[in-house]
């Protein structure tokens, strides 16, 4: 009997509590903006292990956008706590790392530079109601899944329909071919491949062969050699720098002159320093383009110029560019509700990066893709090096394609 008093009493409860406005114990932040003390920032980042090169970058990046928080508006009228964590490149590691910031205090986080790293996050941001921005992780499916995950980075999906859209409009081929890496946990390479021969198909396109390797595999002339027989006007080569760099010297090795496509991993120094003096004709997409002209590129240029003495690249870029939107979302913020509609106002927000727009309903991105040609290395480059081809948010896609 008691059973049956409780439920609709329960029930009744919650619909006055919603009416009241009330906030559901699942969806409140720890930040009360009503609060005196510092905000206090997670910064969840490898900063050590295989890509601490990377993790220290954005972490540069979110420094900086932190300075300038605390010299300006701060978020709520507060200065800005950054409190830092080394993932130390292991996925189980980041996970720890966002149970010790909540125990720490903190009330948001800049997390996760990959998606291996952000797909073991994932469960843990949401019990433990972290609302965090990744800046570079590009694995699909996440952020539409986790209320409390958000990116300022394009998706794996995103990057397949530009490869696509740059081989079909703007260089009008037919015939695509694709490389695929089958190792376990190279998820990122099959993710970009799939997405762009399935994008091209979509277009009009054909996929005339697509080939697989281990990454164990220790020659791989003959695969290449298949692929060549059947004809592709350009291939995509979407894996990790390193391989993406040899795959691309092979291949011209063997003599092949088409249009070579590949993803963010080719937008690395250690991509250009061994993929071939002159590596001809490639396109990849980056985060971030070095000759911006906007204003608030130039700021943060020149303000990451005094405090470091070297140049910003993408993930110095992003990171600052996360922080800042984290910022947004933060304002007078007392739910992942309310933190969720303060990013469903940001249209076409100038970052260091890109311009940014949240869409509704869950404030998936809409952001400025760049896509890059290379130059070879000449006398005054020793190495071959990217430049800006063109530059669209990724909603005008849909416009091509209309």
């Amino acid at each position: 009997m008691k059973t049956r008093v409780f439920f609709p009493m329960a029930i009744l409860a919650a619909a006055l509590c919603l009416a009241a406005g009330c906030i559901a114990p699942t969806s409140r932040l720890h930040y009360d903006p009503a609060g005196q003390d510092a905000v206090k920032i997670a910064v969840i980042l490898p900063l050590s292990g295989s890509n601490q090169a990377y993790g220290r970058r954005i972490l540069d990046g979110v420094a900086l956008a932190a300075d300038e928080l605390n010299n300006g508006p701060g978020i709520d009228g507060r200065t800005v706590e950054l409190l830092t964590y080394d993932t130390q490149s292991n996925p189980d590691t980041a996970v720890e790392r966002v149970r010790e910031a909540v125990r720490d205090g903190a009330v948001a986080a800049v997390a996760g530079y990959n998606s291996t790293e952000l797909d073991a996050m994932d469960g843990v941001l949401r019990r433990r109601r972290l609302p965090a921005i990744t800046p570079m992780a590009t694995i699909d499916g996440l952020t539409e899944q986790n209320p409390f995950l958000f990116r300022s980075s394009f998706t794996d999906s995103q990057q397949g329909h530009a490869l696509a859209a740059y081989a079909w409009y703007w260089r009008k081929l037919l015939r695509l071919g694709v490389i695929m890496n089958m190792e376990p946990d190279d998820e990122y390479s099959r993710s970009v491949a799939r997405e762009t021969a399935q994008a091209f198909k979509d277009l009009g396109g054909t996929v005339v062969r697509t080939v697989e390797f281990s990454g164990e595999s220790r020659d791989l002339v003959p695969t290449l050699r298949s692929l060549l027989t059947a004809g592709p006007q350009a291939i995509v080569v979407p894996t990790e720098t390193a391989m993406a760099a040899a795959i691309v010297k092979e291949l011209r090795a063997l003599g092949y002159q088409g249009l070579l496509l590949g993803p963010d991993s080719w937008d690395e120094e250690s991509f250009m320093r061994n993929c071939g003096d002159r590596p001809g004709d490639c396109a990849y997409i980056a985060f971030y383009n070095e000759k911006n002209k906007t204003r608030e590129y130039r700021l943060f240029h020149d303000s990451f110029r005094e405090k470091y003495s070297h140049e910003p690249g993408s993930c110095e870029a992003q990171g600052y560019d996360s922080l800042k939107l984290l910022a947004i979302g933060l304002g007078n913020a007392r739910s992942i509700e309310e933190f969720t509609r303060n990013l469903l106002t940001v249209r076409g927000y100038p970052g260091a990066a890109a311009s940014y727009t949240f869409l509704p309903p869950a404030a998936e991105l809409d952001r400025t893709m760049y896509i890059n040609t290379i130059r070879p290395a000449g006398r005054n480059n020793p190495l071959p090096h990217g430049t800006n081809s063109r530059s669209f948010p990724y909603s005008k896609l849909a416009t091509y394609n209309n």
